[in-house]
């Protein structure tokens, strides 16, 4: 007996789905976001953020049919599985969604729907996105900040000022006349007599700064010499002469600084004001911020060799050598950065002053270009030095330095 044949069927035509489809993924460079800036406070601090462009990869994720089994239209549908990094759009354009140098990843779901009909594809993506930094500029600060008192002075009397006519302290020296024009004078003439012009030592250069009546501080490693004599200039114009008869170096913690202290022979006329210095609490008024030091961006007002004054922005604080240290660099608003010099041999231990109200609080004296001593840092050190300079001369001053206070003003 012949066995009976059976006939076949073919379903879906033979095909395992009666819907395929394959996914080509297309890559191209792209800026993700253009560069931008935007106005900013951020506790004492009013400036611009800038935020510069970010690049990547566009990738578009697009379906080629592969065959369908009917005549009816086919839609896609994307998913995925990590949307809060990246994700996809309804036409299959993949969107970047983690932050600036970063790299992620995600599964997109494809489902092809035709009909009845469906197939699903899945696809691995990983992206990375470059660039996007910000920068924030430091431009002044918010009213009733230490910031906004430390800042006014020096950019008001900034605006519209020449380099040219307005950056020298004197228009002569020797006989020395002080120029009417220079930026602060007419707010800061008193305190600029700390700040003296020469020594028989150096010369116009080895700087000395009154910080007491009777003691004056300097580079170490350009120090003005016992026996030199030192001029300091009244506001009048009159010269004060005196002979250093006492010195010695600053050490921290046992740590050697390159802060030099003098004693003089008698101490200096009310016609010289000794200047302040810069509080080491500052912090508490003039913090840091998400992107900045604590005081960055604050102007300060230097003095060279040549007697010009000079621009500078603070940076920092921080430690060389174990011993505390200002450091500084140039400004970048652009008023101040016209009245910027580099710092040259020869400026070694010329003062760095911030200014505030009508006086001058000493910050630091330049051991090189950027950087040198924080003498708020040193106050228990210059306080001892004084006592013992005084009773190495036999003639206790009872001179000791003065702080400068910013407790009126907000504390962060």
């Amino acid at each position: 007996m012949m066995p009976a044949q059976m006939g076949t069927v073919s379903v879906n035509e033979g095909r395992v789905f009666r819907l395929w489809f394959e996914i080509d993924q297309y890559r191209e460079p792209t800026q993700v976001s253009p560069d931008t800036s935007a106005p900013y406070t951020e506790d004492d601090k009013e400036g611009t953020r800038y935020t510069t462009s970010s690049t990547g990869e566009q990738l578009t994720l697009t379906p080629t049919v592969t065959y369908s089994l009917n005549d009816a239209p086919i839609s896609f549908a994307y998913s995925s599985d990590n949307p809060t990094e990246i994700d996809v759009a309804p036409d299959g354009q993949v969107v970047f969604m983690v932050a600036p140098e970063a790299t992620a990843s995600a599964i997109i779901t494809i489902v092809a729907t035709s009909g009845t009909a469906t197939a699903t594809r899945a696809v691995s993506v990983t992206l990375t996105l470059s660039g996007a930094s910000v920068i924030d500029v430091i431009e002044g600060g918010v009213a009733g900040s230490a910031r906004k008192a430390l800042s006014d002075p020096m950019d008001n009397a900034l605006v519209a000022a020449n380099p040219a006519t307005q950056q020298k302290v004197y228009t002569t020296q020797d006989p020395y006349v002080r120029n009417t024009s220079f930026f602060l004078q007419g707010t800061h003439a008193e305190a600029l007599t700390c700040a003296s012009p020469w020594n028989s030592t150096g010369g116009t250069r080895r700087a000395g700064t009154a910080i007491t009546a009777r003691h004056a501080v300097c580079a170490n490693h350009y120090p003005v010499t016992v026996g030199a004599t030192i001029r300091f200039v009244a506001s009048d114009n009159a010269v004060i002469t005196r002979t250093v008869v006492q010195a010695a170096r600053i050490s921290y913690n046992g740590a050697r600084t390159d802060a030099w202290m003098i004693l003089l022979d008698s101490d200096l006329p009310a016609s010289i004001t000794p200047c302040k210095l810069f509080p080491d609490s500052f912090e508490t008024y003039l913090p840091a911020g998400a992107r900045t030091f604590a005081a960055e961006a604050l102007p300060c007002l230097a003095m060279d060799f040549s007697e010009n004054g000079i621009a500078i922005d603070l940076r920092s604080k921080g430690y060389g050598n174990q011993t505390p240290v200002m450091v500084f660099q140039a400004p970048t608003l652009p008023d101040r950065l016209a009245f910027f010099d580099n710092i040259i041999s020869g400026d070694s231990g010329n003062p760095i002053f911030a200014v505030i109200g009508s006086e001058l609080w000493l910050l630091s004296t330049f051991y090189g270009p950027g950087v040198g001593p924080f003498y708020g840092g040193l106050v228990s050190e210059l306080n001892a030095m004084i006592t013992t300079l005084d009773t190495l001369q036999g003639d206790i001053t009872g001179h000791t330095v003065t702080v400068g206070d910013l407790s009126s003003y907000t504390a962060y």
